[in-house]
């Protein structure tokens, strides 16, 4: 069975410099430029970095971006993204692909005749799918078949704090 998963595409190994900076911002002189150019200390960075998160002040992490890919996950994996406003998404299209081969995701709790009866549903779904669009339903109007266990891959990025509230709400 596959594993959904997910990585960070393009790593940022200025993002700690960057972040630190935005907390220097408000309390340093100089201009912004002279700030940015002081950093790249990593331990006093991190320290202060640490202090101004422990005070409440999330928005530093603003200044550092993530894309991400999700391979493999559920189509509910990409919902409680996409109502996420502040990140960026972009998803497969269900007009353009032919999703009967998908496949589709497996809740960890279900087991024995639950799963037969789960599995047989969800094959049933896909191969209705797979008549209608043979029979020339379009695919945007067959798509309405499809369960939202359905794999869907995408991609979001998404500022440090939003994916830290992101990842809060989803393992609350």
């Amino acid at each position: 069975m596959l594993q959904g998963s997910a990585r960070i595409l393009i790593p940022n190994t200025d993002a700690r410099r960057m972040v630190a900076s935005a907390a220097r911002i408000s309390t340093t002189e100089g201009t912004a430029i002279s700030i940015f150019d002081k950093s790249g200390n990593a331990e006093r960075d991190l320290k202060l970095i640490r202090k101004v998160l422990s005070s409440g002040h999330k928005s530093i992490l603003e200044h550092q971006n993530f894309s991400i890919a999700f391979n493999d996950v559920s189509v509910l994996v990409e919902q409680f993204m996409i109502e996420h406003r502040l990140a960026v998404y972009t998803v497969k299209s269900r007009r353009y692909v032919d999703y009967s081969g998908a496949g589709y995701i497996i809740p960890h709790g279900i087991d024995g005749v639950a799963k037969e009866k789960y599995c047989a549903r969800m094959d049933g779904l896909f191969a209705l799918y797979a008549r209608l669009t043979d029979a020339g339903v379009p695919r945007e109007d067959a798509r309405f078949v499809l369960p939202y266990s359905f794999r869907s891959n995408f991609y979001v990025t998404v500022n440090g704090r939003e994916l830290v509230r992101m990842v809060s709400e989803m393992t609350n």
